[in-house]
């Protein structure tokens, strides 16, 4: 029995280290798992922190005539507050990931509210309208600059979709304001545009826009050709 002696604790020696590396090894995934649950969770607080002061934000930042409605809003309660709204069937192609309503004014302005998939909370808001000559554009500057202060940024815009366009920046947070100027001859049409900042960031990013800096610029807006706005469409 003696002669067996070592080859058995060796056995032992090996038996308790096998078993010493799986409780390290257990331990470590276990310590993995905690630290993703700990991040996970914290991540979602920051979201949840975030979509809070965009609905703050938003709420005061979204003009009268879209009472009810913020940032993040669930379709259905969006659908309640603004009862008016309907899908978009003007046989526009929505962006992949999003679901369009629009609702129509008697002023003529209409406004576009998008939702994000699969959530269906409202990412942006756009209200459609249009000055009746190139001179009430200052007025409504002045009003825009007296609701939201002044603007934080004034960019052309020369991609946006095949016409120039000059655009006023209004940064809160979260959230930014735009208001978007399509000039062609003496008919100016304007887009306030509400959204989260990152959102309207990528939107002056694809429409190539870049700061408007010498005061000479500011007051010669682009404008669009005929043969620019009939590539356009309808």
């Amino acid at each position: 029995m003696k002669r067996h002696l070592p080859w058995l604790i060796g056995a032992a020696v090996v038996a308790g280290g096998v078993f010493g590396g799986r409780e390290w090894l257990a331990e470590r995934d276990a310590q993995a798992r905690a630290a993703e649950r700990a991040e996970r969770d914290a991540e979602e607080a920051r979201e949840e922190r975030r979509l809070t002061r965009l609905r703050r934000e938003s709420e005061e930042l979204i003009p009268e005539l879209l009472e009810g409605v913020y940032l993040g809003m669930p379709l259905e309660r969006a659908r309640a507050a603004r009862p008016r709204m309907a899908p978009d069937l003007s046989g526009r192609d929505p962006e992949a990931g999003t679901v369009v309503f629009e609702e129509r004014f008697p002023n003529g302005a209409r406004a576009m509210y998008v939702f994000r998939q699969p959530d269906d909370a409202l990412e942006r808001v756009q209200v459609l309208s249009l000055l009746p000559t190139v001179h009430a554009v200052a007025p409504h500057l002045a009003a825009m600059n007296a609701q939201y202060g002044t603007p934080t940024g004034i960019w052309d815009c020369p991609q946006t979709g095949g016409v120039p366009t000059r655009r006023f920046t209004w940064r809160h947070g979260e959230t930014t304001v735009s208001d978007i100027f399509l000039v062609a001859g003496d008919r100016v049409s304007v887009t306030l545009y509400i959204a989260p900042s990152d959102v309207i960031g990528r939107s002056l990013a694809m429409a190539a826009c870049r700061p408007v800096q010498n005061p000479s610029e500011l007051e010669q807006f682009p404008v669009a050709t005929p043969e620019q706005m009939n590539a356009t469409g309808p």
